[in-house]
């Protein structure tokens, strides 16, 4: 195995992995979206949003990592919201 096909097989598993976590995040996104509907709650809540992001970005590991950090959790922020509109738009 070359060194590029190590680094490749290190990259499969992680996202084995992230897929994973990124199912349960919407499970999670689904229980929400149908607690909101229940509750006659707005689906965007937008300093929720702003701090889950900003917390990400701060939690970097590297300062040259943040900005894609912050992109990362606009766009899983952005997908669950989403889902979160699909399901109620679904449920009405």
């Amino acid at each position: 195995m070359t060194q590029l096909q190590a680094y490749r097989k290190e990259i499969d598993a992680i996202d084995e992995q992230l897929i994973r976590l990124f199912n349960k995040r919407m499970d999670i996104a689904r229980s929400i979206a149908l607690f909101k509907l229940k509750n006659d709650h707005k689906i965007l809540d937008g300093k929720r949003e702003q701090d889950i992001i900003r917390k990400a970005r701060d939690q970097s590991a590297r300062a040259e990592l943040k900005p894609y950090q912050e992109s990362l959790f606009k766009h899983l922020v952005a997908l669950s919201r989403d889902y979160q509109k699909l399901l109620i738009n679904k449920s009405k």
